[in-house]
C-alpha cells in the first residue's frame, strides 16, 4: 500500500476511534444509571417497568372529577379512598366527597392487608389519634384514590394497579372536587423560577414496553412497607411524601450533590420551557429507559402538575431508585407553563 493511502487510512480508523469515544462519552454523561440498583421490596424488574407504557394508554389510570361525578350520580359501584390526614383546615374531617373513606396515607399499608372489616385508634399527623376503619379492598370493581393535590393520590393506585387492582388517581386531588378543598396556588402566588428552552437534553430512546405488568394480589404483603416508609428521615430539602419543593429544588442544583431532574412531559412541551439540565424522558418511554436513571444520586422527577412524576415515583420507589417528586409539578415552578383548571362546585361533606 502506498505511504500516502496507508497514512490516510491510519488518519481516517483514528477518526473513527475518535468519534467512537466521543459518541460512548456523550452517551455516558447522559446513561448516569447504568446498573439498576437493587429493590429492597425484592421486586423484579421486568413487569413493573411495562407499567409506564401501559398507563400510558389507558389517561395514565386517571380520573377526572367530572367522570367521577357521573360514575356516583350513575350508581356505578366505586370505592373511594381518601388518603388526607383527618384534622386540620384541609384535612378530611373539614370536607370531603360523600360517601369517600379516608384512610390516612401512611397507614394504607395496613388498609392493603387487611382481611376483615375493624376500626383502630392510630396516630396521624400532628401527634393526633384518630379511628380509622379499614377494610378489604374490592378487587373487581373501581378504586378512585384521592389526596389534597394527588400526590399521595397517585402513588397509591399506581401501586394498587402493579398488584391487579382496579385502580385510579383522581387528577389534581380533591382540589379539582371543589372550591372547599382547594389548595393549588393561584397563578399570582407562583414565584417564576428560570427556565431553559429548547431541546436540552433529549436523548435517544427505546421505544416503550407493554404488556403484563401486573405482579399479583400476593405480592401486597411485600409492598405494605412503601407507605411507612414515608415516615423515614429525609435529605435536606426533601419532605413526605418524597417530594421537593421548587424552592427546594433551585437550592439543590445548585449544590455539591445535585439531584438528575427526569422530566416526564412530551418533547414538544419540554422544548417550551423546562429546569436547566433535566432530562426529557416522556412518561410512556421512562420504563423502556431505566438504563438513564442513576442508580445513587436522587432523582427528581418532573410532569406538568405532578400526577404522572407521582405515579412514576412510586414504581421507581419499589424498584431501589431515590425517586422525589417535585412538589405540584412544573406549573408552580413557573406560571408561564400553565395553570390549574378551576374547580368544579360538587358536594361537600364534613366531619368523619
Amino acid at each position: 500500500m502506498p505511504k500516502i493511502l496507508r497514512r490516510w487510512w491510519i488518519i481516517g480508523g483514528l477518526a473513527i476511534v475518535l468519534a467512537m469515544a466521543a459518541g460512548w462519552l456523550f452517551s455516558r454523561s447522559i446513561k448516569t444509571g447504568g446498573v439498576r440498583p437493587q429493590s429492597s421490596y425484592g421486586i423484579p424488574a421486568a413487569k413493573p417497568m411495562r407499567y409506564f407504557g401501559d398507563a400510558a394508554r389507558h389517561h395514565d389510570y386517571q380520573i377526572t372529577a367530572q367522570t367521577l361525578h357521573q360514575w356516583l350520580a350513575s350508581g356505578r359501584p366505586v370505592t373511594m379512598i381518601d388518603v388526607r390526614q383527618p384534622s386540620g383546615t384541609e384535612g378530611f374531617d373539614f370536607g370531603h366527597i360523600p360517601g369517600a373513606h379516608n384512610i390516612p396515607l401512611q397507614w394504607f399499608g395496613t388498609e392493603l392487608t387487611a382481611t376483615h372489616s375493624y376500626t383502630k385508634i392510630v396516630a396521624v399527623d400532628g401527634g393526633v389519634m384518630a379511628p380509622v376503619h379499614f377494610f378489604p379492598l374490592p378487587r373487581h370493581t373501581p378504586i378512585v384514590v384521592m389526596c389534597y393535590d394527588g400526590d399521595g393520590g397517585e402513588m397509591t393506585p399506581a401501586i394498587l394497579r402493579l398488584l391487579g387492582y382496579q385502580a385510579y388517581g383522581l387528577k389534581d386531588g380533591v382540589s379539582s372536587w371543589s372550591p372547599l378543598l382547594n389548595v393549588w396556588p393561584a397563578p399570582s402566588q407562583v414565584t417564576n423560577l428560570p427556565l431553559t428552552q429548547g431541546s436540552g437534553d433529549s436523548p435517544h430512546l427505546n421505544a416503550p414496553v407493554t404488556g403484563n405488568d401486573v405482579l399479583g394480589f400476593s405480592w401486597a404483603s411485600k409492598v405494605k412497607n412503601y407507605w411507612t416508609n414515608l415516615n423515614r428521615t429525609y435529605p435536606a430539602g426533601y419532605s413526605r411524601p418524597w417530594t421537593i419543593s421548587p424552592q427546594a429544588l433551585l437550592a439543590a442544583l445548585s449544590g455539591s450533590n445535585p439531584p438528575q431532574v427526569i422530566d416526564l412531559r412530551s418533547r414538544a412541551n419540554f422544548a417550551q420551557g423546562h429546569i436547566a439540565d433535566s432530562i426529557n424522558i416522556p412518561f410512556a418511554d421512562l420504563g423502556a429507559n431505566l438504563s438513564l436513571l442513576s442508580s445513587t444520586r436522587q432523582v427528581v422527577l418532573v410532569s406538568r402538575t405532578l400526577q404522572d412524576s407521582a405515579q412514576a415515583c412510586a414504581v421507581l420507589r419499589l424498584l431501589g431508585y431515590h425517586a422525589y417528586v417535585l412538589q405540584r409539578g412544573i406549573v408552580t415552578w413557573s406560571s408561564i407553563l400553565g395553570t390549574i383548571p378551576a374547580p368544579h362546585h360538587y358536594p361537600v361533606v364534613a366531619g368523619p
